[in-house]
């Protein structure tokens, strides 16, 4: 139906556009939200307890926006994702004192606005994109959040630097206003018929259990990345337009590799382009055993290159599969695409679980048991994925 904001939108661009403004947010709280509960005085056990419950509610909200997008379809499940975000910020802004006490409520607000988003993106991602422009689709995706992460961290740090953190938290409320309106765009797709339960936490066969072994395996290693693009630099440098600064550059090297892999991958050199990714992040993240600055600083410079070519070709090859696994007599079935979403999400969240679990151990950058553990695990996860995605 047109629209008196966004007349000559179609669903692929309204899609996109609201995945601009979803990635803004999450840029900005990836970057400087553990940094904020840092500087209210929380500890990692604090920050810990924050990113676990925001974790569970990533899944929990997926497994809720399988059912939303039943009843009501993709535009109620991201506005609803919407309305979550705005009460995020609005108790960040309002309730600086109470933050011990609200981390639990504001971990679960900020999963239910990103379970609720990825479910509906990812499905209509699916079920727009034709099996030969699919890579194409996940690089502008990939694209799109990247450059979020240019312009994001370098003008939120400069905010922060000169104003403190309230302005920052206005302008987000302001987003997520327009967030709300691109809803109105975004694509009406239901499905009625009832789920199979146990797809939601069980593969259906070995493909899907790969699928959701090295999804897990992303799970760990994009948190610890998140973190490192984060708090584990701020450690080092101790100012926020700085961390921005440096963002900035990530951003932009991660912004033209993931372009670059999506306009060029294909059959022939998915392989490669996986094995050089997964060679190369492997090598960087063993250098974190020094636990320098320069060493941080070389192992975010370097992943932002690396990621790009391990995961493009990882998930167009899950959604492939998700997409393949769904079809009954030549029919995709909504359905099974959303379980299927879901236990992809839930696979991500265990991974992503187990890293939070560590940083709530009360490790310490650079000594420490827990530390070095990551680390050892951080290696090993680039190789997972390649060793579960690469064509036989």
């Amino acid at each position: 139906m047109p629209s008196i904001f966004f007349p000559k939108s179609t669903p692929i661009r309204a899609l996109f556009a609201f995945q601009a403004t979803f990635s803004i947010i999450f840029c900005f709280v990836n970057v400087f939200l553990n940094v904020f509960l840092w500087d209210h005085g929380q500890t990692f056990r604090g920050i810990g307890v924050f990113n676990l419950f925001s974790v569970f509610s990533i899944f929990l909200f997926s497994l809720l926006g399988a059912y939303l997008l039943q009843v009501f379809g993709t535009r109620a499940t991201f506005m609803t994702s919407s309305i979550l975000a705005f009460f995020l910020f609005f108790f960040l802004l309002t309730n600086t004192k109470s933050l011990p006490s609200l981390l639990p409520l504001l971990g679960m607000l900020y999963g239910g606005y990103v379970g609720l988003f990825y479910v509906g993106f990812n499905l209509m991602l699916i079920w727009l994109s034709h099996d030969s422009r699919r890579q194409y689709f996940i690089g502008l995706e990939s694209a799109v959040a990247t450059t979020a992460q240019l312009l994001t961290p370098l003008a939120s740090g400069l905010f922060i630097v000169s104003y403190g953190y309230q302005p920052i938290f206005l302008i987000i409320l302001g987003i997520v206003l327009i967030q709300i309106l691109i809803c109105l765009q975004i694509p009406q797709l239901k499905t009625n018929q009832r789920y199979q339960r146990r797809s939601f936490f069980l593969p259906e066969n070995l493909q899907m259990a790969k699928l959701g072994f090295s999804s897990s395996a992303y799970g760990f290693y994009f948190a610890f990345i998140q973190m490192s693009y984060g708090l584990f630099i701020y450690f080092f440098i101790q100012d926020e337009f700085r961390l921005g600064s440096w963002n900035f550059i990530f951003g932009l090297i991660s912004a033209i590799m993931y372009w670059i892999v999506g306009k060029h991958l294909n059959q022939s050199n998915q392989d490669l382009m996986l094995g050089l990714g997964m060679i190369a992040s492997i090598i960087v993240t063993t250098t974190l055993m020094l636990s320098e600055p320069f060493w941080f600083i070389l192992f975010n410079l370097t992943i932002s290159v690396s990621l790009p070519l391990l995961w493009i070709p990882t998930k167009t090859c899950h959604f492939t599969q998700i997409k393949r696994q769904a079809k009954t007599k030549s029919t995709a079935h909504l359905e099974r695409m959303i379980q299927f979403l879901v236990f992809r999400e839930f696979s991500i969240s265990l991974g992503r679980l187990l890293f939070f679990v560590l940083t709530l151990s009360s490790f310490e950058l650079g000594i420490g048991i827990s530390y070095y553990t990551m680390i050892i695990l951080a290696v090993l996860m680039p190789f997972g994925i390649w060793f579960l995605n690469r064509h036989h």
